[in-house]
């Protein structure tokens, strides 16, 4: 299939599952320059007319590097020639200043902030981010190497994500992060950007970057060694299976917390001692780690998936009888003889 039709067919989908076929809708573009979110923007921009939503694309200035502002305005001056709606977002000028230690993480949940805030208030219906078939690849296996991950972290990255999937404070379909590129490879982008201008980060190729020692030493040895084998495919195939499965354990999941919220005390469950005497310890490993990421309580900020050993402490302590308080954030947990109340 040609490149730009597997992005239509992509594209088609998403609106599909999103509810917007046949709507008038807008799209937000996370555009840093580089070749994969410009050809995100070039292919959206071709088939605007055809699906009826308007474009527009953000550049995000994390204030690392001296060439941000060049950068800026280059993905400007593309954003003028397609006549597509330009913003420029920015760190703050002290975000740095107290800690530079696990930059990538911070930085991540810092940009996505940012473009939040401007899909909210210019009441975008999607924001569209350039992760591609290699990002998802690098993701599980980032994953299960470092991590020894359970079901949920081999999902990998979503094609799609409603608003409440990262953020807590929203209603369920106030916006979506989509990801059209996710099945097309960095091979394929980059064969489509030849003879175009696009940036490069230089810090794309820092190995001391995790995913970029994974994506410049582990894929190509797994591309040599496994020349046969469309590995590739396969774990993507992989990622979606997962993410149907954990998909479905999150509605159980909710619906078991659901049965344990406290009549006339919101966003308090109480667990009784028989109930936690009567599911296992791994059932309720599971189940605490699926209650950090439900919907059932109304929080703000982003959901943050719990270490494995903080689903140890909190069911160690639950199971204990004897009087006694924790707090895992957002949770605090209040333990009596008679069970475990759980509110914020």
């Amino acid at each position: 299939m040609d490149l730009k039709e597997k992005f239509r067919t992509n594209f088609k989908e998403i609106i599909e599952k999103t509810g917007f076929s046949g709507k008038n809708f807008s799209i937000l573009v996370a555009c840093s320059g580089g070749a994969d979110s410009l050809a995100l923007l070039y292919f959206l921009h071709e088939i605007k007319k055809d699906f009826g939503f308007t474009l527009a694309a953000a550049y995000v200035n994390h204030r690392l590097r001296n060439e941000a502002d060049d950068e800026a305005k280059f993905v400007d001056k593309i954003c003028q020639d397609l006549e597509i709606t330009y913003f420029s977002l920015e760190f703050e000028p002290d975000f740095w200043d107290s800690d530079k230690k696990n930059i990538e993480e911070r930085a991540r949940l810092k940009r996505y902030e940012l473009l939040f805030d401007l899909v909210k208030s210019n009441k975008f219906n999607m924001l569209a981010t350039a992760h591609h078939l290699d990002d998802q690849v690098e993701t599980v296996l980032m994953r299960i190497f470092d991590r020894g991950t359970g079901l949920k972290g081999l999902s990998g990255i979503k094609t799609i994500n409603s608003s409440c999937d990262f953020l807590s404070n929203t209603q369920n379909g106030d916006f979506f992060v989509i990801r059209p590129l996710l099945n097309i490879a960095k091979q394929e982008i980059s064969a489509f950007m030849n003879g175009r201008q696009f940036l490069s980060d230089p810090s794309n190729y820092y190995e001391k970057y995790r995913r970029n020692y994974y994506r410049h030493k582990i894929l190509p040895a797994l591309d040599s060694l496994l020349p046969e084998i469309p590995y590739k495919e396969n774990i993507a195939r992989l990622a979606e299976n997962a993410a149907r499965e954990s998909e479905i354990m999150r509605e159980l999941m909710d619906d078991f917390w659901r049965n344990l919220t406290a009549e006339n005390a919101e966003n308090t469950i109480f667990i009784p001692r028989n109930t936690i005497k009567s599911k296992s310890y791994d059932f309720w490993l599971t189940a605490f780690s699926y209650l950090f990421s439900s919907t059932i309580f109304v929080r703000s900020g982003f959901h943050r998936s719990p270490s494995t050993k903080t689903l140890h402490d909190i069911v160690d302590f639950i199971f204990k009888t004897d009087p006694g308080n924790a707090s895992y954030n957002p949770f605090v947990l209040e333990r009596t003889k008679e069970g475990v109340k759980i509110h914020q």
